[in-house]
């Protein structure tokens, strides 16, 4: 028997001859209704009756629910999806025990806003040991939902890694280990934000994934003091370079870095780390074989001017000048998310400066 009526949401059956009172169904969302506001569940109730069985259907599938302990109501276990067309279907017996079937449609509203969630790396990406897995979002998470957020993102690895998110900013979380990636660890990251609803309209409308992998062990080290890069394989040196870091007025920035870019030729502009050009420390100059390790201009790079200052003196802008044969070489063999660890500086590196992750301690980060 399809749906006869309806009346302030409900679902009611032609008027019968009989004393028996007819089944009544009460559904929330109402039949016919289009528009229902995101977020909301399905609730079906009858009166002088039960149900026996519902099915709620769409293009997308069935929806999953519960049937209360007296048969009388049930409720979706999930939210409904955006711009769906919902058909349910009820099985019902009225009082007498007499079986009839209803039927009814409803339509969700569209999101004002798709959420999405950017995660970083890319899939396929072969990365270095230090490099942490990103999220960023379009939509600010507030404070009170953050938590709940995290428990839509997973991220496992073969071998097995233990790590935390931490928050760098209402659109932007970092998962990461203790310690450094283990070489060769494979890593898939996903975020469930299908139907998640992060308020004033924004909508999640598909899960996201990405698998990558950690290629081997590249720690460096520069070391202020002694002028000296010490690049290790997997734990073993490969390489001990001659080093010229920043000068007293622009000391290289210490602690753990992360390389985030590299680039064969980039000219540098000391306007955009605020010296003027035009100034006695100011340069306008093509730069070659350059490893970003920091948003603040740091790199390893090619330093043809200063070779007879590396190893022994200090005198860049920040950069860690190396020549230009060993710029090469170390280009070559820097991944992104490589290590780059800076002894004996009188400054740190700043969290948020590039990949400051591990500038955080473990006990902080993991809080």
């Amino acid at each position: 028997m399809l749906l006869a009526g309806c009346s302030s949401g409900g679902l009611q059956q032609s008027a019968s001859t009989t004393s028996i009172p007819p089944v009544q169904i009460t559904s929330n969302p109402a039949a016919g209704a289009h528009g229902v506001p995101l977020g909301q569940r399905l609730a079906v109730s009858v009166a002088h009756g039960t149900l026996t069985s519902i099915t709620v259907a769409s293009k997308g599938g069935t929806i999953k629910g519960a049937l209360a302990p007296a048969a009388t109501s049930w409720a979706s276990a999930e939210p409904l999806t955006p711009t769906t067309m919902y058909t349910v279907r009820a099985g019902v017996t009225d009082e007498s025990g007499h079986a009839s079937t209803r039927q009814w449609r409803f339509v969700t509203a569209g999101p004002t806003t798709l959420f999405r969630a950017m995660l970083s790396p890319g899939d396929g990406a072969v990365m270095g040991v230090g490099m942490p897995v990103v999220v960023t979002t379009n939509v600010a998470i507030p404070d009170a939902n953050r938590a709940a957020f995290e428990r839509l993102l997973t991220v496992s690895s073969s071998p097995a890694v233990a790590g935390a998110w931490h928050w760098f900013s209402s659109t932007e979380l970092h998962w990461r280990p203790a310690n450094y990636w283990p070489a060769g660890t494979k890593v898939h990251v996903a975020a469930h934000i299908d139907g998640y609803d992060a308020g004033a309209g924004a909508w999640g409308m598909k899960d996201v994934t990405v698998d990558y992998r950690i290629g081997d062990s590249h720690i460096s080290t520069v070391d202020v003091a002694a002028h000296t890069m010490t690049v290790t394989d997997n734990g073993k040196v490969v390489k001990v370079i001659p080093v010229s870091t920043g000068r007293d007025k622009y000391p290289t920035k210490g602690g753990v870095h992360v390389v985030s870019d590299k680039s064969q030729k980039v000219i540098m502009d000391s306007a955009t780390v605020g010296i003027p050009r035009n100034s006695p420390d100011g340069y306008y100059e093509t730069v070659y074989w350059d490893v970003r390790i920091s948003n603040s201009g740091e790199f390893v790079h090619a330093a043809p001017w200063s070779v007879g200052d590396q190893g022994h003196t200090n005198v860049s802008h920040g950069c860690v000048n190396v020549s230009t044969a060993d710029a090469e070489w170390f280009y070559g063999y820097s991944q992104v998310g490589d290590v780059v660890n800076v002894l004996n500086s009188p400054v740190q590196l700043e969290p948020t400066n590039g990949i400051g992750d591990w500038q955080i301690p473990w006990a902080q980060w993991a809080d």
